[in-house]
């Protein structure tokens, strides 16, 4: 019940939720979206100098922000600013590396004691507005002048300058008020930017990080001076550049910033900063030197020892200041680490005004230059500068390549062995030794000798090429050039040297390849080429000319001589250039038709003494000269009593007197003989050749020989027929036996041995029986009988496998076991063995059950029914009645009144089954029969009225219910217990009884008839009860009014045909197809007789697995053994 106002709750406030929403998302406007307003660009100038301290940590978050933030500001408004040049400050930053900063014996970040990160203090204050933490926007603090003191009064500028590898640094304080003033001066070294950052990796760098302070000589405190109008105090300190690192992209001297102020007192309290600056700010003094270049007229990017270079720079003043404190100009070349002048210093003008340019130029001699350079730097550098702040473009450089002479790669000889008049690819390849020139600026001279001679027997004959560059891009990249051999040139070694020139005809030295080393000019051999093949016939000598096949590139062909030790090689005629060759036809294997090679040596007159004769093969087409030809004729082997068949045109073949193939149709065959026609018969019908073995069981081989004719010349061939020897495993002929119907647990005997006979054995063969029911089949060895006994029903097999050394084979005999045979009844005439019919199967009636046998029925001696009376809806059979039949009878028939006096005393009910549950019988040869199929009949019919009787049936109508109604009231009287169903079936009988007396036919007693005060009382009582249902329909229909006039209107469901349980198909069918009990009108509720109890049937014994699943034992003990029948 909670949990069902919670749900109502919950869907109130649901329900009131959407309201209020939908509500305001009418009542709400939308808001006017407002223009973004314009970011402030830059702070304005407060007119004076202001001071800021900071103290933060790597680790900290909004630190990141203060630092950008007053990096923001010093941009706009710091040195070099695009605003104003009033604004510096001091970071005291914790690094990740080196922790916080040594600050003694200042100990600035102690004077400021922040209470947390980040803090930053502008003017020294103590406390107050300008005390500020967290990260945030200085702007403000900026704009609002920044807590300094009189800043109007003074002023303060630092200059610095690097001095070798330390920077010299001034600070100048000057007072502008009256009287005199003593100020300390607040000087620190910071990093402009620091090279470390905040943490996460991509953080922003932390700017102006305090390195170290500029302290009073003992070292104590801040330097002090006293100051008055027009007379300013410079203060100097030197400090080592390395004092703070490169960042930002700067080097150190670049990243090394001086911050300062002045206090009004020493650091020891809180002052107040009266003014303050830093090294970006004010105007700066700087001289730079650029721009220098160095020419040679001989080459534009190189030069070659001796050659002479023009220098030339520019001096350039690119500072705010104009300078005049001299200095001047020096030209250097660097031999090694050291800078040699050249030509001594050039000194600068007087006055070297901003932005003004002055070009300086000289002239070197490169004779005094390294040879083993491969490149010189030359540079201009500026010297005996006063003042100036940056040194960093004070000296500039410029490089100049040293052409260096090539130096020659060993070639590459493409074949280092030739025979004359054949060409040598020779790929040239060189080292620029420098990085002026490469492959496509360097040229070769290429030279031969034989080996051995003198260098005056260098020669360029034979040489070519050289214009293309190949492989280029790659480490094989050179010139391709070409030596082509000549015909008369001596066999033998020749060297090679090779020498490269670049662009500005410097040469490499020679590269010299000696010998075997170089190129090997080898005798040309005599070349033997099979193509094109000739074409000779069989077995006849031929003449081929060999001017197509042999040549010599020293010889003629006639100087040649052709030898062969092959026996086709007839002889060689050197004046004609023929040979003459023969491919004899063999008798084994017939002419070699087809390509034939014969290998011949070639003599050209040369030195083969340590080796062989040239040598190579000629081909030669053979062909036929017109006689048939056999092709080998495969074995034919076939099984015992086989045969098979062969054509032969597929392997014999003839060709005309030039060899060109004809049909090998055209050809006559015959046999001419056959080895042994006692074990085959052979014929030949045109090409096909058939043959057979005499019988069954022959064994042997016979050579066939055929010829083939073309009229003019013949072929023989033979062929080779076999017999495979084939085993004949043993066999059996069932007969009746392949299919048997036994009967359960009988015994029957079969002779086995008698059926089985080997045709290649007299011996008995091995018989094996198997049974698919183990132990069902034996078979004696010794009778050759088997026995054959089942207990298993159904389908079973035997199978029977005979066997000799060598195979067997296997038989099935199948087999169906029955216990009886099946009996067959219908309600269909003549139909099955039985007939079946019942009568009076009505409610509240004995039915009669009429049975006759058919023509189709065996010869019964013996035939037993069983009835059963089952409740249709449950499926429970309530009893079982036995019925023997008298056989004598069974051309008349049978009738049998069933009566279940104990489960229907007073007839049969609504949906009962009245069943033929089983039949069991035996015919006159001993066979036992079954039913296999109950044959039902459903009782839902009540009894024809009397109207429907003739005279006689209604008198036994009114008898027999009278016959009813006084066993029914001796029951009652007896009955000591409840007797309300009795006495509701004995007004149900009265009432059939006064139906029937109502007849006029009818005559009646009328002791047995139903009073008026009964029939008065029943319907007084059902006058009450509609009384009592229509009160409480009235009160319903009255709470329900109240209840709806309490919720106020509600809109009422319209009637729905659709709304029936019988149109709702959900519930229709959950009911089980229930529809017609919806529409129906109600009827009165007959009670149902009272039913005795029933006697308990034990049923046939239960089986080994017990009570079949879903059974109970009333079930079991009436349908228990037709369950058991089956089974089996």
């Amino acid at each position: 019940m909670n949990q069902m106002r919670t749900l109502a709750f919950l869907l109130v406030a649901l329900m009131l939720g959407s309201l209020s929403v939908g509500l305001t998302a009418v009542l709400v406007e939308p808001q006017e979206q407002l223009d973004d307003t314009p970011p402030v660009m830059a702070a304005t100038s407060p007119g004076h100098p202001v001071f800021a301290e900071y103290v933060g940590a790597y680790w900290c978050g909004p630190c990141v922000t203060s630092s950008n933030n007053l990096d923001a500001l010093y941009s706009t408004n710091g040195g070099g600013g695009t605003q104003s040049e009033d604004f510096t400050f001091l970071s005291f930053w914790e690094s990740p590396t080196t922790g916080w900063p040594n600050e003694s014996p200042i100990n600035r970040r102690a004077h400021i004691n922040p209470s947390g990160y980040p803090t930053t203090v502008f003017g020294d204050a103590a406390s107050g507005q300008y005390y500020t933490s967290g990260g945030q926007s200085y702007d403000s603090f900026y704009q609002s002048g920044g807590n300094m003191q009189n800043a109007n009064d003074y002023s303060l500028t630092i200059s610095q300058s690097e001095n070798g590898n330390n920077m010299d640094i001034d600070i100048t304080a000057s007072y502008l008020g009256s009287g005199s003033k003593t100020v300390y001066i607040y000087g620190a070294v910071a990093e402009e930017t620091s090279p470390e950052r905040y943490t996460g990796g991509s953080q922003p760098h932390p700017h102006h990080v305090f390195q170290r302070w500029l302290l009073n000589g003992a070292g104590s405190g801040f330097e002090s001076v006293t100051l008055t109008n027009g007379n300013p105090v410079t203060t100097s300190w030197t400090v080592p550049i390395n004092t703070v690192s490169a960042g930002g992209g700067k080097s150190a001297a670049e990243n090394f910033l001086t911050v300062a102020a002045l206090m009004d007192g020493d650091h020891t309290t809180h002052r107040n900063i009266v003014s303050a600056a830093d090294s970006n700010m004010g105007p700066k003094m700087d001289i730079a030197v650029s721009g220098l270049t160095v020419t040679n007229d001989a080459a534009s990017d190189s030069y070659i020892r001796g050659d002479m270079v023009d220098l030339e720079v520019t001096v350039r003043n690119t500072g705010d200041l104009d300078y005049v404190d001299g200095g001047g100009v020096e030209f250097y070349y660097r031999n090694g680490v050291n800078k040699v002048t050249i030509g001594g210093t050039q000194s600068l003008p007087a006055t070297v005004s901003m932005t003004g340019t002055h070009t300086y130029t000289a002239s070197f001699d490169t004779s005094v230059l390294s040879t083993n350079a491969w490149k010189s730097t030359f540079g201009a550098r500026l010297t005996g500068l006063t003042g100036d702040t940056r040194s960093a473009n004070n000296d500039v450089t410029a490089d100049l390549n040293h052409d260096r002479p090539p130096m020659t790669l060993t070639p590459q000889i493409s074949p280092t062995s030739v025979e004359r008049g054949d060409e040598v690819i020779l790929t040239l390849r060189a080292d620029a030794n420098d990085d002026v020139d490469s492959i496509s600026s360097t040229t070769f001279e290429v030279e031969t000798r034989p080996a051995g001679t003198g260098s005056s027997s260098w020669t360029t004959d034979g040489i070519s090429g050289g214009e293309d560059v190949v492989f280029a891009g790659s480490e094989y990249e050179g010139r391709e050039y070409t030596f082509v051999t000549k015909t008369d040139m001596e066999a033998g070694h020749y060297d090679l040297r090779v020498r490269a020139i670049d662009a500005r005809n410097q040469v490499s030295d020679w590269k010299v390849v000696l010998g075997s080393d170089a190129i090997t000019v080898t005798n040309a051999l005599p070349a033997i080429w099979a193509e094109p093949v000739p074409t000779v016939l069989c077995d006849q000598p031929t003449k081929v000319s060999m001017v197509d096949h042999v040549s010599d590139k020293e010889s003629a062909l006639s100087e040649l001589s052709i030898a062969s030790t092959s026996p086709s090689f007839l002889g060689w005629d050197a004046t004609t250039s023929e040979i003459e060759v023969m491919f004899a036809f063999d008798e084994l294997r017939g002419c070699p038709l087809g390509q034939n090679g014969i290998e011949i040596t070639v003599d050209d007159g040369e030195d083969y003494s340590g080796t062989n004769l040239p040598y190579g093969t000629l081909l030669f087409n053979v062909i036929e000269n017109g006689q048939p030809r056999w092709d080998g004729l495969p074995t034919r082997t076939v099984d015992e009593g086989g045969e098979g068949n062969f054509a032969l045109y597929d392997f014999v073949s003839d060709t005309d007197p030039d060899g060109n193939l004809v049909s090998s149709q055209s050809l006559s065959l015959s046999i001419v003989s056959n080895s042994n026609p006692e074990i085959f018969n052979v014929d030949l019908d045109g090409d096909l050749l058939s043959y057979s073995t005499v019988d069954d069981d022959i064994n042997g081989q016979t050579t066939v020989t055929l010829r083939a004719s073309d009229g003019v010349q013949t072929a023989d061939q033979t062929i080779v027929l076999k017999v495979a020897p084939v085993n004949d495993a043993p066999r059996m002929d069932l007969g009746d036996l392949a299919s048997l119907e036994l009967k359960r647990g009988k015994t029957y005997v079969y002779d086995i041995a008698s059926l089985v006979y080997d045709i290649d054995d007299d011996s008995d063969a091995f018989v094996v029986v198997t049974p698919s029911e183990n132990g069902a089949a034996r078979y004696d060895l010794f009778t050759g009988l088997m026995t054959v006994e089942f207990e298993d029903l159904g389908t079973q097999t035997i199978t029977v496998t005979a066997q000799d050394k060598y195979d067997s084979n296997s038989y099935t005999i199948m087999v169906n076991v029955y216990d009886a045979k099946p009996f067959y009844a219908s309600t269909e005439a003549d139909t099955g063995y039985m007939t079946v019919s019942l009568d009076n199967a009505f409610l509240g009636e004995e039915a009669t059950a009429n049975l006759f046998l058919t023509e189709n029925a065996p010869t019964f001696t013996q035939l037993t029914v069983m009835w059963q009376v089952c409740e249709g809806d449950t499926g429970v059979c309530l009893n079982q009645v036995t019925y023997p039949l008298d056989v004598t009878a069974a051309e008349r028939g049978w009738s049998i009144n069933l009566e279940w006096d104990d489960v229907r005393p007073y007839g049969l009910q609504y949906n009962d089954d009245v069943k033929l549950g089983n039949v069991i019988a035996t015919d006159d040869i001993g066979e036992e029969y079954k039913l296999m199929k109950p044959v039902y009949w459903r009782v839902t019919e009540d009894a024809p009225g009397p109207e429907s009787m003739d005279d006689e049936q209604l008198v036994a109508h009114i008898a027999a219910l009278e016959a009813s109604i006084e066993t029914l009231k001796a029951e009652i009287a007896a009955e000591e217990g409840d007797t309300t169903e009795m006495e509701a079936q004995l007004t149900v009988l009265q009432a059939d009884l006064a139906d029937a007396c109502d007849d006029p036919r009818s005559e009646c007693s009328g002791d047995n008839l139903q009073g008026e005060g009964t029939v008065d009382s029943a319907n007084g009582i059902s006058t009450d009860v509609i009384l009592i249902v229509l009160g409480v329909l009235i009160l319903a229909a009255l709470l329900g009014v109240m209840f709806t006039r309490n919720r106020g209107f509600v809109e009422q469901p319209k009637w729905d045909e659709a709304t029936l349980p019988s149109s709702d198909m959900v519930a229709n069918s959950m009911y089980g197809g229930a529809q017609e009990i919806f529409q129906q009108p109600v009827a009165p509720v007959i009670p149902a007789p009272a039913i005795p109890a029933a006697p308990a049937y034990a049923g046939p014994p239960l089986p080994a697995t017990g009570l079949p699943a879903g059974w109970t034992m009333e079930q079991w003990a009436y349908y228990g053994q037709q369950y058991l029948d089956q089974q089996q």
